[in-house]
């Protein structure tokens, strides 16, 4: 049976989600490592591996933390070409066909599609909600133990608790329709063997030409 793993990084950890073949979408939990994840994942879904790995990362986070979240699935015997990745903002937006703002309880940061991300601020949130209230829904995630606070500050905008499975399985049913970055696969952010050499040749040879410049002068 063909199934699909969706991840949601955080800083508590890794929510997962699997997609059986004819029988949707299940929440599995959430989990200290990507390895962990990826094991009770295998535990709930049939031998195979997956045909599709969706890992949706926080927003604003830099390229070399992807990386290293692709070399700790590669570890844990995922194959880099299957991993899709998007933004947890681009999740909330295609699956719901929203202007999503998510308040991130955990990094004390508010993301959305026009701010990126910024620190956490009530009268920003205000603002950006008024420009549109039609179409914005306000989002929170994070542990239960620092969220609160947040909660009472955007209590006026009605914020939806959204949990790290819960992206992980929002992912799988949503369409890829992200107007905030470009998606990328995991593949993209290794560096093969031939790639690094030629690069350490090009650097080599930009040497001994800036040097045979530098003796005819």
């Amino acid at each position: 049976m063909d199934w699909e793993l969706g991840l949601s990084t955080g800083p508590g950890g890794y929510g997962v989600a699997i997609s059986l073949a004819g029988e949707g979408t299940h929440l599995i939990g959430m989990f200290p490592s990507i390895a962990r994840a990826v094991t009770s994942a295998f535990r709930a879904a049939p031998e195979n591996l997956p045909t599709r790995v969706v890992l949706v990362h926080l927003s604003g986070i830099p390229v070399q933390e992807l990386g290293r979240h692709i070399g700790e699935l590669t570890a844990a015997g995922i194959d880099a070409d299957t991993v899709e990745m998007r933004s947890d903002i681009d999740v909330l937006e295609s699956s719901l066909a929203t202007t999503a703002l998510l308040i991130d309880a955990d990094r004390d940061l508010l993301t959305g599609r026009r701010l990126r991300t910024a620190p956490f601020d009530a009268g920003t949130l205000a603002r950006l909600v008024a420009d549109d209230p039609a179409r914005v829904r306000v989002f929170l995630t994070g542990h239960p133990e620092v969220r609160d606070r947040y909660h009472v500050a955007a209590r006026d905008h009605a914020p939806q608790l959204i949990e790290r499975p819960a992206l992980a399985a929002l992912a799988l049913d949503s369409p890829r329709t992200s107007v905030m970055s470009t998606p990328r696969m995991g593949s993209s952010l290794t560096d093969s063997p031939a790639r690094v050499w030629q690069l350490r040749m090009g650097i080599v040879i930009v040497a001994m030409v800036v040097l045979l410049v530098l003796f005819l002068a």
